[in-house]
């Protein structure tokens, strides 16, 4: 190899390559292959890799702290449910981080992820750490605080429940592709499962903004969750074994083998709510089903389309969308107040029209998902 500067290329002078110590980075050839080691298990078949960056997701409010809480649970009690914590040669000790929830409601989760492990919940835990993050003004001091944390507590568990709350803009790639970087590193570096608790956007399947694109790309597994309830389904759909609202759990991208899907739902127990799994129904409702929830996927573009070169009410602007898309009056509502933020649709005289500028064809003016 070339030892002195003479002998380098000139070319991509300003990355100043040259100087860079590579040896560091080359694979020793003689190190041992170590299988994967995995934090939980479900009848047998494990997932989340040690070292690495997994993903809860979901709409919000559907229940995606519920499923935290039963990861938790199982980590810190051994099994909860089908769910069983893989490693049986190393301790948990836990860091839960909430950036979102007030404190009360922190606090039930608190008790919740004690009473399901065995644990009383009015004291204090020796391998169980909440850090709350509400009251910090800005994101950069919540992310700082999170690297405190894991350097004081050095957990083998890490849940960040609200990414979006350490992160300034959420379509902002130079801001966004570091912290993700970041949480690579961290989850190698300290040995740990680290959680990132992610919203998809309200209208699709998709986690939001170019935060969850690049997350997407980066963890080994999604576990998303979906609420359902009866009374959005149709007449035959409906299952009274079930109860009136209940939750969908399923892996969406697995590194190895895929979990199968499972149920649970909340009892009133100890006035905290607690999430109980229970049995699935015997057919899976239309429109909770992946590929049928894909293929029947509405664009905002596709309903603003339904204007054409007409000027409508607001409501007869809803009612053709409905109409033409087979969609309730809440969707196409909110299409429409999607479409009137991104300019793509404008109100004049209480009517509503397409915007003359034809803005679907320049980029950055469409959806950031």
């Amino acid at each position: 190899m070339p030892t002195q500067a003479e002998g380098a290329p000139d070319f991509l002078k300003s990355y100043d390559w040259f100087k860079k110590d590579t040896k560091p980075y080359f694979l020793n050839f003689t190190e041992p292959y170590h299988p994967p080691r995995f934090t939980l298990q479900r009848n047998g078949i494990k997932f989340a890799n040690v070292g690495d960056l997994h993903v809860v997701s979901g709409k919000p409010g559907n229940g995606k702290t519920g499923l935290m809480t039963i990861f938790m649970a199982a980590i810190l009690g051994g099994k909860y449910g089908k769910t069983e914590y893989a490693i049986k040669d190393r301790p948990a000790r836990l860091l839960y981080v909430d950036t979102e929830m007030g404190k009360d409601d922190t606090i039930a989760l608190k008790n919740r992820v004690c009473v399901m492990s065995g644990r009383e919940y009015a004291k204090e835990q020796a391998d169980f750490f909440i850090l709350r993050l509400r009251e910090v003004e800005t994101e950069g001091d919540r992310w700082c605080l999170i690297l405190k944390a894991i350097w004081e507590i050095r957990p083998t568990d890490i849940f960040i429940d609200g990414m979006l709350d350490i992160v300034k803009d959420y379509n902002d790639q130079t801001e966004c592709q570091p912290i993700i970087r970041d949480c690579m590193i961290l989850a190698t570096y300290y040995d740990a499962s680290m959680w990132l608790v992610l919203h998809e956007n309200p209208l699709v399947n998709k986690l939001v903004g170019t935060l969850g694109s690049i997350t997407q790309r980066k963890v080994t597994e999604i576990f998303e969750v979906i609420k359902i309830k009866q009374e959005d389904l149709k007449p035959n759909e409906k299952d009274m074994s079930m109860p009136d609202i209940y939750f969908r759990v399923n892996q969406t991208k697995a590194r190895s083998k895929d979990v199968d899907k499972w149920f649970y739902k909340f009892t009133d127990a100890n006035g905290w709510g607690m999430p109980e799994e229970i049995d699935g129904p015997v057919t899976t409702p239309q429109g909770f089903d992946d590929e049928e929830e894909e293929k029947k996927e509405l664009t905002v573009e596709e309903a603003v389309a339904c204007i054409g070169t007409d000027s409508l009410s607001f409501r007869a602007l809803r009612e053709r969308i409905k109409a033409m898309h087979n969609i309730g009056s809440e969707k196409a509502k909110t299409l429409i107040n999607i479409a009137c933020s991104q300019g793509l649709l404008k109100i004049s005289d209480n009517l509503v029209s397409a915007d003359p500028i034809d803005r679907f064809t320049n980029p950055e003016n469409q959806l950031p998902f």
